[in-house]
């Protein structure tokens, strides 16, 4: 029988357990991607294509991995991205994963979507700290997060653009996944069979888009889907300029998220954006489109 966390060595056997240990609805939005899938399988097979070339006798006996990204400097070449609703996986969400950032040395992102606020993360982790801002059509609510950003002593900020609307993400569809769960016979079914991941979702403190709730009520007090979401909510008449204007009121370490062509990257360092990230969502946006690698 598979055993728990001590058993996982590689990616695959973190999916089984994560199978095994949620209901249906919430393991297939972490897994599911848009449409039929074809990105998501590009990503992964991008880096199956890939071969190495070692250079050999170079002494590894004292290793140092440390770089510097987005000023920060961090213990390893990489960093905990900012993901939405991570109290849906585990009981301790974005404050587990912060934990284990400042742990290993290396830099911590949250999501607009977090179920953690902006202060509790600022309070309990030293470690360099990113947020990573959707940009909702409210600007009384984008200026307040950039503000709390600021009064909160975060390093860096990047801005997803990719997500102008939701992705069509079939699963979700299937599974009638929403924020918060809005619970059919099949979810009840499959929260029964999953006792452990109920008992502390419903006894644990009161589930929440923590950064958010002060603002709307979508995700917080009326189901909507992933994709109603990021239609209905944010602001799909973004563009260079709007960017640009953020970047100023932010005036730190700033990032795109979501460029995938040349153009865009330079369209990026005219307004002043101090890095980009390569993406394309985890090909849960845009079915098609090429991998970031």
């Amino acid at each position: 029988m598979f055993g728990g966390i001590n058993n996982c060595h590689n990616v695959n056997d973190f999916r089984e357990l994560a199978k095994r240990k949620l209901p249906s609805p919430i393991f297939h939005y972490i897994d599911g991607a848009a449409d039929d899938e074809l990105t998501y399988k590009r990503n992964t097979d991008s880096f199956n294509s890939c071969d190495l070339v070692p250079n050999v006798l170079s002494g590894v006996d004292e290793i140092d991995m440390s770089t510097t990204v987005m000023g920060q400097k961090i213990d390893m070449p990489l960093y905990c991205a900012p993901t939405a609703l991570q109290r849906l996986f585990h009981h301790e969400g974005e404050i587990g994963v912060a934990k284990a950032a400042e742990k290993f040395g290396t830099m911590f992102g949250i999501s607009s979507l977090g179920t953690a606020s902006i202060e509790e993360i600022s309070s309990l982790v030293s470690t360099p700290k990113l947020f990573q801002l959707y940009v909702h059509k409210d600007e009384g609510l984008n200026k307040d997060l950039i503000d709390r950003c600021k009064s909160s002593n975060f390093e860096a900020m990047a801005v997803t653009v990719d997500t102008a609307v939701g992705g069509n993400r079939e699963r979700d569809l299937k599974t009638g996944f929403t924020i918060p769960m809005k619970l059919s016979i099949g979810s009840v079914m499959s929260f029964v069979s999953h006792p452990s991941w109920a008992f502390n979702y419903f006894t644990k403190p009161k589930w929440e888009l923590s950064n958010l709730k002060n603002h709307i009520a979508a995700g917080t007090s009326v189901m909507t889907s992933i994709g109603d979401y990021f239609t209905d909510m944010l602001d799909n008449s973004l563009d260079w300029k709007g960017v640009e204007k953020i970047n100023k009121q932010w005036g730190k370490q700033f990032a795109i998220k979501g460029i995938m062509s040349v153009e865009d990257a330079k369209k990026a360092v005219d307004v002043g954006a101090t890095a980009v990230m390569v993406s394309n969502h985890g090909g849960r946006q845009l079915d098609g489109s090429r991998s970031p690698f």
